[in-house]
């Protein structure tokens, strides 16, 4: 379907052949900066040109530097990988690991000068930045929770094929970072999936298990929710259509929750196929005038959810099933020691706002150089150490004692269930405050949760620093989200299970209010729940 009138990005898009522009000239010459075209291709490349927001007050020229993101699928790496990244943090970094909320792991504070060898070095490690961002299926999600007797399968392997047959054609990525062959032609490399001008925007597809709903999966624009019968898997349910971002001063932006449209069996090429239709629906059918409108879910919003089933099942060339009922229990990750099955163990890291760093940091690698664990990265910004032997246990207990780092059960529950954006001060979206401020704003509502005697109460909580909703704010109990310099929005109600929105009660909030004005609504709480409701339930029913 062709725009009347394509957007900048648009025209950008079909004029870069293939995502090259300029970007591989940009790299040989002498300018700390890349210039707007190549910046808009870059993040094809998992790369985002951004400046330290904090330096803007104290000198007239910006600062720029780069955000690399290396898309990790399902979140599961070797020992090996880890190390690397690990290592690649202090000679292409800022000596941080960035986890985020959906598996992946970010550099910040990349020069420049040093972003070709940090991609290759990545590549080198058996991982890539290729279409970690863009216009393109991003990294795909997968609740990688190593479960003892959970009776569901191992779906990494489905999930990494899945991740790679959307991978784009164009062989620009290995061209300009890793000095690969360049392509005879472009017509040799067809999108036969994206087309020469890809996706309207970024699509999003998750795997989870009924029950369980680790990985928000509703904010996706494509999820799968596994059933199984007798310990075997025999299908997914299919939910299409859901996304967080939204816009300040586009009426129409709105975060939305996917809405179940079929069920499709087990088998791999099955699910492959419903994924190729669904991309091709946004191929189709995404506006491509208005970035602010492009995701899928304005497509159900415009359309319907029963004209997607039908052109789902056109395209498919078959009925789907209908949907199953779902049931979930919980949402938290499993933190601190759990039994994986077969003598081992996996232990559950908390992980601030996914940021690793000074002892949390050391003491990851320390484990994982003696122990030579899997590491798998959660959505919710954590870390799994898995395949750990019993009598490795009192090893880790003491490496995480030696340098400080805090065992999940020890931190106040609203640290412990929140998370943050990057947000500032590199973030070119952020308005406000997010990651830097969480812990005091944490440890601010944890204290007049405690005053109203619900001390111990779990309550999920999300701050972002702007409208886009990357860590998902809108899904949360309490989503704190920034709408201008030092305010933020307050959504309340949302699940703790991940399956209602939040809504709108408080706009234009001051940072240092945040608590005092939650304040009343703790202390109702306190008084009006019913045993064991949840925050976000309680405000639901209290409407």
């Amino acid at each position: 379907m062709s725009p009347a009138k394509p957007s900048a990005a648009e025209i950008l898009k079909a004029g870069s052949r293939h995502l090259r522009g300029p970007i591989a000239d940009e790299l040989q010459n002498d300018s700390a900066v890349f210039t707007r075209p190549a910046n808009g291709l870059l993040k094809f490349h998992g790369i985002y040109q951004q400046d330290d927001r904090d330096l803007r007050k104290k000198q007239p020229e910006k600062v720029y530097s780069c955000m690399v993101r290396v898309g990790v699928t399902g979140g599961v790496v070797t020992a090996g990988q880890y190390l690397k990244l690990d290592e690649l943090a202090d000679t292409a970094g800022d000596g941080t690991l960035r986890v985020t909320s959906r598996q992946d792991v970010q550099y910040h504070y990349v020069g420049k000068r040093n972003l070709k060898a940090l991609v290759a070095a990545i590549d080198a490690a058996g991982l890539s930045t290729y279409a970690a961002c863009g216009d393109v299926v991003r990294n795909v999600t997968y609740d990688s929770t190593p479960l003892a007797g959970a009776g569901r399968a191992d779906l990494l392997g489905m999930t990494q094929r899945i991740r790679r047959a959307f991978l784009p054609q164009s062989r620009a990525y290995a061209e300009i970072w890793l000095d690969g062959e360049k392509a005879a032609s472009l017509e040799a490399e067809k999108e036969e999936v994206y087309g020469d001008v890809y996706l309207p925007r970024k699509f999003k597809i998750g795997f989870a298990f009924e029950g369980e709903n680790q990985i928000d999966v509703y904010s996706n624009d494509l999820g799968f929710i596994g059933h199984f019968e007798a310990g075997r898997l025999v299908g997914f349910t299919i939910v299409a259509g859901g996304g967080m971002g939204q816009a300040n001063g586009v009426k129409e932006s709105h975060p939305r929750l996917a809405d179940p449209v079929g069920y499709v069996g087990a088998e791999e090429e099955e699910v492959l196929a419903v994924c190729r239709a669904a991309v091709s629906i946004h191929r189709d059918f995404g506006n491509r005038e208005n970035r602010k409108l492009a995701r899928l879910k304005y497509v159900l919003d415009a359309r319907g959810v029963e004209w997607f089933q039908a052109e789902l099942e056109s395209r498919l060339g078959r009925k789907l099933a209908p949907p199953r009922p779902l049931v979930w229990k919980r949402q938290e990750d499993y933190l601190g020691w759990n039994e994986q099955g077969g003598g081992l163990w996996f232990f559950g890291l908390r992980v601030i706002s996914g940021r690793l760093k000074g002892g949390v940091r050391a003491a990851v690698r320390e484990i994982v150089e003696a122990t030579g664990c899997e590491v798998r990265f959660t959505a919710q910004q954590n870390l799994l150490l898995a395949g750990l032997p019993a009598a490795r246990r009192e090893l880790v207990d003491g490496v995480f004692a030696k340098h400080g780092v805090a065992r999940p059960m020890d931190l106040p529950p609203v640290l412990r269930h929140s998370m943050a954006c990057v947000s500032l001060p590199t973030c070119g979206q952020a308005i406000t405050e997010a990651e830097r401020v969480l812990p005091d704003v944490a440890e601010a509502l944890q204290k007049e949760l405690d005053a109203a005697g619900a001390a111990g109460q779990i309550i999920h909580v999300r701050m972002t620093g702007c409208p886009n909703g990357c860590v998902r704010p809108y899904t949360a109990e309490i989503g704190i989200v920034g709408e201008t310099v030092g305010k933020y929005t307050l959504y309340l109600g949302g699940s703790p299970r991940g399956e209602r929105l939040a809504k709108v009660w408080k706009q234009l909030v001051p940072l240092e209010e945040l608590a005092a004005t939650l304040r009343p609504l703790f202390e109702r709480y306190s008084a009006e729940r019913q045993p064991g409701e949840a925050f976000g339930d309680w405000w639901h029913r209290a409407q």
